[in-house]
């Protein structure tokens, strides 16, 4: 079975690589990260962009701030875990 994990991303450059970093470390490898970044202003996407260059396993997107609702929203519709 696949897991999604669902990131909305604002403004997260201190914490996400922490994020990211918790999810590549499980046992299990079966997910996809789904990255959406929701128009931040710090470096954010760059690291998501990084991240995602390294492992396939990791899809990233960016778009205008809206707020986390329609954020995790956009996410969800990508997901392709069970």
């Amino acid at each position: 079975m696949k897991i999604s994990v669902i990131i909305p991303v604002y403004n997260a450059e201190i914490y996400i690589r922490k994020c990211l970093e918790s999810v590549i470390s499980q046992t299990y490898e079966k997910w996809e990260i789904i990255a959406i970044d929701d128009g931040s202003n710090d470096n954010s996407y760059k690291i998501l962009k990084e991240y995602a260059e390294r492992d396939s396993r990791i899809k990233i997107e960016t778009k205008k701030n809206e707020g986390p609702g329609p954020t995790r929203n956009k996410a969800q519709d990508k997901a392709k875990g069970e």
